[in-house]
């Protein structure tokens, strides 16, 4: 039997994204000298970890669709799900999306793949996980860093960045009511599972994963590959200084740019360590402070979403629908940030 066009593309693009994986390999081995440790630890012990996660996450798909709890996940969400127009499918990854970024991401495209959620419907559901679940998936650590570092100035950033993640959510839910329909009953999720209709946790954990992480991991390794070699090469350190060299604002003193430039150049707990200094030589007042910390965070978590969620994205998703995710998921949280700020600037007295 002839080959179909679609098998035939598939293959083809199968092997042009292998060809590609085995040149950066070269590349990378020749760049570290044939540093096999570093290679290891830098490249495919990551890589490990990633491609357990979703994994796991695949496996919990089946094992919650197979028993039929999927009802009972969606239900912790699914009021503010009803809003926005979105599935049980949805509100399960939101829920999800508490605990795990990777996991809720691979659970929406897995549904996706399978039909049980359309395009759109996953890619505002995608943008809806980068607002509350995000905030709250990494509040513990930002808590323990930012507070005892800037006090007050630290509460006053938290609210702020708390702020913009229930903006985020609004606009994500009122574009949901806007472009999706209104799901039917057949669109959500069944709360008992048919045995006739539905299949053992074996038998769908062997699909996922044959069809879907085989899928994922085909991208995934090339584009963190490329990411670790751009690291290499220094493009990452190159384009967090030019960033930091033609930042210019009034908004706060020449003293605070300094807390801009550790927070882009180094981490953000060298940002908050630089803000807390200041603040308590008099050098910032608080409101400065508060500015300081949010210019930092404003241009210096785009560039590491770059370097750190881009071969996720685009391994989960795709290339295409991944970048674009990422692309407007940092656009929307630097416009919830900077509308947030702004509101602080305004009601806070000087």
């Amino acid at each position: 039997m002839a080959m179909s066009n679609k098998t035939l593309k598939q293959k083809i693009s199968t092997a042009l994204w292998l060809l590609f994986a085995a040149v950066l390999l070269c590349i990378l081995l020749w760049k570290t000298g044939f540093d096999i440790v570093f290679v290891g630890t830098r490249v495919f012990w990551p890589l490990v970890r990633l491609m357990s996660i979703m994994a796991l996450t695949l496996f919990l798909s089946a094992v919650i669709e197979a028993k039929g709890w999927s009802h009972l996940v969606a239900s912790f969400s699914r009021p503010l799900m009803r809003l926005g127009n979105l599935s049980d499918w949805s509100a399960t990854a939101f829920t999800t999306a508490f605990l795990s970024g990777v996991a809720a991401n691979t659970m929406l495209w897995n549904a996706y793949k399978e039909g049980k959620i359309s395009k759109k419907e996953m890619f505002i559901s995608a943008l809806l996980n980068v607002g509350l679940p995000s905030y709250f998936l990494h509040l513990p650590v930002t808590l323990a860093i930012i507070v005892p570092l800037a006090q007050q100035a630290g509460i006053l950033y938290m609210a702020i960045t708390f702020l913009a993640a229930i903006i985020r959510t609004v606009v994500v839910i009122l574009a949901g009511r806007i472009l999706l329909k209104r799901p039917t009953q057949t669109a959500d999720i069944d709360s008992q599972p048919d045995p006739k209709k539905n299949k053992s946790v074996a038998e769908l954990f062997k699909k996922y994963l044959t069809k879907r992480l085989l899928s994922i991991a085909l991208y995934t390794v090339p584009i963190y590959m490329l990411v670790v070699l751009l690291r290499l090469y220094g493009f990452f350190e190159e384009l967090q200084h030019m960033t930091a060299h033609i930042l210019q604002t009034k908004a706060i003193p020449v003293e605070g740019i300094s807390v801009v430039v550790f927070s882009i150049v180094a981490e953000f707990s060298a940002g908050a360590a630089a803000a807390g200094a200041m603040l308590q030589e008099g050098v910032l007042t608080i409101k400065e402070t508060v500015i300081a910390l949010v210019l930092g965070n404003i241009i210096a978590t785009p560039i590491r979403a770059l370097r750190h969620q881009l071969p996720r994205y685009l391994g989960i998703f795709t290339p295409g629908t991944g970048l674009a995710l990422l692309v407007i998921g940092q656009v929307l949280r630097v416009a919830s940030v900077l509308l947030a700020a702004g509101i602080f600037v305004f009601l806070y007295p000087n």
